[in-house]
Formats: C-alpha cells, structure tokens, sequence
C-alpha cells in the first residue's frame, strides 16, 4: 500500500465494503474487484473510516447484523466493522477473486495461485477474538461465507451453443427464441463446487478453513458441512471454554440437524482427543451440555434413521461426561433432578446403532 494516501485507501474500503461486505450480509451480488493483498488489507485494518457513503445501504446492512446476532444473544447494536474484521473480508475478497474464471487460463493461473497465497498470509495475521462479542461480530460479516455461490448459464440455439460463467449472457443470443430454437439453462454452483477452476481445489478449500479457524462461531454454526470439514480449532475450543461462549454455540448448533452436529461433533472430538486429551475438555463440556438439554427435552432427540459411529462416539461421550458432572459433590442439582437425569444419561450412553 506504501504511497496510497486517505483518499486511495477510503476508496479501497468503500469498494471492499459495497462489493464483498454488504452483499455478504444483505444478499445479492458479491463483485471482487482488483487484488487488494496483505499490505492494503492491513492498512485497511488500522485506517479504514468511513465503510461507505451510502448511508441507506449501511443502515441496512447494520439491520442486517443485528439480526444475526439476535438469533444467538440479545443485542440491539452492532459496531461499525473492526480492524480484524476489515483484513479478513480483504482476504474473502482476493481468495473469490482468485476463483475468477477469467484467470484460469495458462498465462494467468500463476496469477490465482498468487492470490490465494496472499489471502492466506492475510487471514494468518488475524488473531483469534478476544471475547464472545468479538467472536458474534465476526459471524454477523462472515456467517454466509460458504453460502456463496456463481450462477452459470448455457445458452444453445439451432447453431451453436455457449456457456457463461458467473455473468450473463448477451440479450442478443437470447432473442427470437421461437425461430432460433434458443434454450436458457442456469445452474447455480456452490464455492466449492465451481468449476473450471483457476487454483488447485485443495488450496481453496485450505483457504476457507484458514478463514473459518478465525471465525469460530461461524466455524461451528456451519460445523455439518462437507469440506473443508469440521475440527476443533485452538479458536473454537476457546470459545466453548467459557460459559458465554457454549451457551451462543448450543444455540448456534441447535439450529442444524441433530444427528449430522453429532456426526460432526462426534468426528472432530475424537481427533481433538488423539492428540492432546487435556485439550480436548471443552469439546467434552459441550457435548455433555448437548446430553443434558436432550436429556431435559430441549434438543430434540434422533429417531428413526440409524446414528452413523461418530454421532454414536458423540453422544456417549457426552453422557458419559455430563453423568461424572452431576455425580461432582459441588454439582449444584437438586437431588430429584440429578436422579432423573443419570437414568436418562445411562440409557443414552447404552446407546445401540
């Protein structure tokens, strides 16, 4: 960024925000623009004002943001975005413009492999929140990121046929449909199942989890995903280790598919306790809390469908740990309380697939 003077980097910022931020949170059309790189997302970070002048559209989006955050913790404002939040959008933005199929082309691929490389030096000088309200302003920017998908569209008339990638198609092609024998097919396509890309797929993929680790809400509300698949990061153990912090994640997580949470939940805890078992104890926390709820009638419980063995793991662990904290001397049950809870736990961890 070096020379950019106030002028050069609010315009930076007003493009980052109107073309990546906003849409991210309101919806509609993501536009990267030109690479922005490590040095101007930092500056972005430390001197970014004024997000945009279009003080409707920023209204809408801090609307937007509450909301979001409401769906976990009772809040009525949000703050502009921080410096932290200013560099990661900056990374999302270079790592969307390296999926650009404009540059998967022999001439131009270096050029993508270089911007997913500058993306990820971006997000690693991020560090993890400090608090839980740090971690749900993350999530109010980044909570669609995975959500992002291109519209392609393929046009074929009577004597010939193209496809357009993440753009539309001239009107010219599409006229006189009837005497043409014009035929319009959209697709919509997931960011992880663009094709053709410009990048090495497990590059991306190494990306977007870099990106995740740094929001570990959003890493946990989206935690029954395919790929890049869910683990317990230093981040998110952190998050679940304080009271606030299962308590936004319980939420989050109820908000998903009980038995594919326990899939999740019950894989990355197993590796998590691989490799360091101390470590691990959040992860047993929260899946004793989920025990409990279920346990009380407040997470719905699995029937029908056969558990997979991970969401089997998951939910022993769970009872098994949330039964050694109610038998605690210092548990704070009430007597009949704990009795109904240990016969429902046991049952639970006798669990048969």
């Amino acid at each position: 960024m070096g020379g950019q003077g106030v002028t050069t980097l609010d315009a930076v910022a007003v493009r980052l925000f109107e073309g990546v931020m906003a849409p991210l949170v309101l919806g509609g059309s993501v536009r990267p623009g030109d690479a922005i790189g490590v040095c101007a997302a930092l500056a972005l970070g430390i001197g970014a004002s004024a997000p945009t002048t279009d003080h409707e559209l920023l209204a809408r989006v801090q609307k937007a943001r509450v909301r979001r955050a409401r769906l976990l913790v009772p809040i009525d404002d949000v703050g502009p975005p921080t410096g932290a939040e200013w560099v990661l959008a900056a990374a999302l933005h270079d790592v969307l413009q390296a999926m650009n199929p404009r540059l998967d082309t022999a001439i131009r691929r270096g050029a993508a492999a270089r911007l997913a490389t500058l993306a990820s030096h971006t997000i690693a000088s991020v560090g993890p929140p400090k608090n839980v309200h740090e971690a749900v302003s993350r999530h109010t920017w980044l909570a669609r990121t995975l959500d992002v998908a291109r519209t392609d569209t393929s046009v074929s008339w009577w004597s010939g046929s193209r496809v357009f990638l993440g753009v539309d198609p001239p009107s010219r092609l599409q006229a006189w449909p009837g005497l043409r024998r014009v035929h319009v097919t959209r697709a919509s396509r997931g960011l992880l199942e663009l094709a053709p890309l410009a990048i090495e797929r497990t590059i991306l993929v190494g990306v977007l989890a870099e990106l995740l680790a740094r929001t570990p809400l959003t890493d946990l509300a989206t935690c029954t995903r395919a790929v890049p698949p869910f683990g317990w990061g230093s981040a998110t153990l952190a998050l679940i280790a304080t009271r606030a912090g299962r308590t936004i994640a319980m939420r989050a997580l109820a908000r998903l598919p009980v038995a594919e949470v326990d899939e999740a939940l019950g894989r990355a805890t197993r590796g998590a306790l691989a490799k360091n078992q101390s470590g691990a104890r959040p992860a047993l926390e929260l899946l004793a809390e989920r025990a409990i709820a279920e346990a009380q009638g407040h997470v719905g419980a699995v029937t029908g469908t056969p558990l997979a063995e991970e969401a089997i793991f998951a939910r022993r662990m769970g009872a098994a740990t949330a039964l050694r904290m109610l038998e605690a001397p210092d548990s704070g049950w009430p007597e009949e309380e704990r009795v109904q809870l240990r016969m429902a736990l046991r049952r639970a961890h006798d669990l048969r697939g």
